[in-house]
């Protein structure tokens, strides 16, 4: 416990005063520093240069006082862990060189803030000069605008010790990488840790699910469900006629994912990996059977309609102009409703006229003026199915 102590990082306004009439110097600068932030947060224009400055200064003490280990330049077997922590641009710097070095006065007053929340979570004790703490930041987005999050996080991953941060925050998920994410997932009688597993994906897989899951869609980590589709046309149109459905899909925990260029068989063993439902909807063309078939690879003992969407036309434009939207089609570019083209000419036509989110987006008006009975039923039946999947993990 001297050598590797659990502290807990919160707001440091939530701490009460310490009485500690310790003489040690530390103390008193741990003392001075503590006064300072609680005076910036309480009265900020009463703090003048000079309190901050002195303040400043004899943060370096501390610093090098806490945060003096140094990794061996030997082959160390946390190294892989604790890189993910540890900023490998400045591992050669102490955390007094790369504060001094920083120009920004927010940062300097952030990390004063941050060492002295540190301060008080480790209480009276006296830390050895050797001791390396698990450090647990609870929700840091709470009280931090999104830029200061990401100073803050800056400065946290310089400090070398292992941590354990809680969050809700996508863009703080997207800050590290995924195999360093546990996610929690509550069951009916506990609450279990998922991550990644160690082998499975492949360096590639990594690269592209870092870069669709991780970068742009953080958040999908905390849905309860995932509602695979091919491409921006689905997106648009469940999203949209998720609502005219009656069903918020951010608030019941689904989140929409295009699986064509991450890669259909790697998101869904991310899902898996991290208890996260899932279900596919693919196209009836050759391509979409293909992606069908990878999903029947991956069911296990789950049922095929449980999982898998398939549409019995070769796209979802072909899928709604043989489900009811035949006359919009041929409005749309002007077609006679009597004219015997074939479908596959007239969503050409249409296509070569409008993008296929604008069209996406048309449909969604044509369905609001409809009302949700000119929804085809398939759309709607995976709709409630998704829904119902995502209530069921809750």
């Amino acid at each position: 416990m001297s050598l590797h102590p659990v502290i807990r990082l919160r707001d440091s306004r939530r701490f009460e005063e310490s009485n500690s009439a310790s003489s040690n110097v530390n103390s008193r600068v741990e003392k001075r520093i503590n006064n300072t932030c609680r005076r910036l947060m309480a009265i900020p224009g009463h703090v003048n240069k000079g309190e901050m400055r002195s303040s400043l200064n004899s943060m370096g003490m501390l610093v090098d006082h806490y945060f003096s280990f140094k990794p061996s330049s030997r082959k160390n077997p946390r190294k892989q862990r604790d890189g993910i922590f540890y900023s490998g641009t400045k591992q050669d710097k102490s955390l007094t060189e790369v504060v001094e070095e920083t120009k920004n006065k927010q940062t300097r007053l952030l990390f004063m803030g941050l060492l002295n929340a540190y301060l008080q979570a480790k209480g009276p004790t006296d830390l050895r000069r050797c001791a390396r703490p698990l450090l647990i930041t609870e929700d840091p987005e709470g009280r931090l605008h999104p830029t200061h999050l990401a100073r803050a996080w800056s400065l946290l991953q310089l400090l070398p010790m292992q941590k354990i941060l809680t969050t809700n925050s996508g863009d703080l998920l997207g800050q590290v990488p995924l195999n360093s994410v546990r996610r929690l997932v509550r069951q009916s009688d506990k609450t279990v840790a998922t991550s990644l597993p160690r082998q499975g994906l492949s360096k590639d897989e990594l690269r592209r699910i870092g870069f669709h899951i991780r970068f742009h869609r953080s958040g999908a980590l905390f849905a309860r469900c995932w509602l695979l589709v091919e491409g921006e046309t689905e997106v648009w149109l469940f999203n949209e006629l998720a609502n005219q459905c009656g069903y918020n899909l951010a608030a019941e925990g689904v989140q929409i994912i295009e699986f064509a260029q991450s890669g259909l068989r790697s998101l869904v063993k991310v899902a898996k990996a991290f208890g996260i439902d899932w279900h596919v909807v693919t196209d009836g063309d050759a391509a979409g059977k293909k992606y069908a078939q990878a999903v029947k690879a991956l069911l296990g003992h789950d049922q095929e309609r449980h999982r898998l969407t398939e549409l019995p036309d070769r796209d979802i434009e072909h899928f709604l102009y043989n489900n009811g939207f035949e006359l919009f089609f041929k409005q749309m570019v002007k077609i006679p409703v009597d004219h015997p083209i074939p479908a596959k000419k007239v969503v050409a036509r249409v296509l070569k006229k409008k993008a296929k989110p604008d069209l996406a987006l048309a449909i969604v008006s044509f369905c609001e003026e409809q009302g949700v009975e000119c929804i085809p039923l398939l759309l709607r039946w995976t709709l409630k199915r998704v829904v119902t999947m995502a209530n069921g993990n809750t």
